[in-house]
């Protein structure tokens, strides 16, 4: 099987590429002259240099794959134009490149978001039938790139990921709670419970070459979860419990998240670099259930997750200071 992969510099898409090399697929990977070639250095992938709005660039390789995993996008940007060019006029780029110059595909997999989603307003777990509702311009723009997928359903097997939140080796986002652990805080936005679907990445990417290979997702989308949701308190717990750190909880208003996004976005704007918190973020902090059910995987797909929440924290420590980040 030979496989192109789009976003595979990154934390997610460089554990997919690892996987599907251990499995003995042939791998292209799409770069650009920024790209950091940290986590592909030492794996036997093919480099195609190119855009994916410059599709003579990428016809040759889609000529051969059997497989597309698109990751690339953007989780913060400058502004709106910047996340729906990226999650969204992208996508559609690039199924149009495929439509035209496939011959073999045997699947299309788009990894979207549980922001393009929206949360759980009163603590259920949403399921993939329910009509999306997306509260952030980053959710809406991964909304985009899915219906970018419905208007090309009837010409390429396409499959929808929608992933929760994503830790592990690698990553940089979750990764800014455990040093406030390692510090000894858990910081805790604001006073009402929050819970939240994770998923380790490992898990994750298990999850997206079963996506790609079962013949019943075929125009379909899945939430790719852990079954079960976990207390904000209690992971915060269970993240000092992994580093063995003795830790105090600090609550932190949620109008105080407001003023630093608003700082962090003026800085942002004066630099020219997006701000890890900003008010999009904010929008999506407010709400306290990002919760999802992963039966649907679970049934059509036989997919379940093999990390137990314990455990993958563990993994993730272990990484973290095997490569001096704690």
């Amino acid at each position: 099987m030979i496989a192109f992969v789009t976003g595979g510099t990154g934390f997610i898409g460089s554990l997919l590429i690892e996987q599907l090399v251990q499995h003995d697929w042939e791998v292209y990977c799409l770069i650009r002259k920024s790209s950091s070639l940290k986590w592909l250095q030492k794996l036997p992938v093919q480099l195609v240099h190119g855009d994916l709005f410059a599709e003579e660039s990428l016809a040759p390789t889609l000529a051969q794959a059997t497989h597309v995993f698109h990751l690339a996008g953007v989780t913060k940007a400058l502004t709106a134009a910047e996340y729906f060019r990226s999650n969204g006029e992208a996508v559609r780029a690039l199924l149009q490149a495929c439509a035209r110059h496939t011959k073999i595909l045997e699947r299309f997999v788009f990894v979207s978001s549980i922001a393009a989603a929206g949360p759980s307003h009163d603590g259920h777990l949403v399921r993939e039938e329910e009509p999306p509702q997306p509260i952030s311009v980053y959710g809406r723009s991964k909304l985009e790139g899915e219906l970018a997928c419905a208007e090309f359903a009837r010409k390429l097997p396409i499959t929808i990921a929608r992933p929760p939140i994503v830790y592990g080796p690698r990553d940089r986002d979750v990764y800014e709670y455990f040093k406030q652990v390692q510090l000894g805080l858990r910081l805790r936005p604001g006073w009402k419970d929050r819970h939240y679907s994770l998923i380790h990445v490992q898990d994750l990417v298990l999850g997206l070459i079963a996506l790609a290979q079962h013949p019943k997702a075929v125009g379909e989308t899945y939430f790719i979860t852990n079954p079960e949701p976990v207390e904000w308190t209690k992971l915060g717990l269970a993240i000092a419990q992994a580093m063995q750190k003795k830790t105090v909880q600090v609550t932190v208003p949620v109008f105080v998240t407001s003023v630093v996004a608003a700082l962090s976005e003026l800085v942002a704007q004066i630099i020219r670099k997006p701000a890890l918190l900003n008010f999009d973020k904010v929008r999506e902090m407010r709400e306290p259930n990002w919760v999802f059910s992963g039966e649907k995987a679970r049934d059509q797909l036989g997919f379940t997750t093999t990390l137990s929440l314990e455990e993958g924290l563990r993994q993730t420590v272990e990484w973290y200071r095997e490569n001096e980040w704690l």
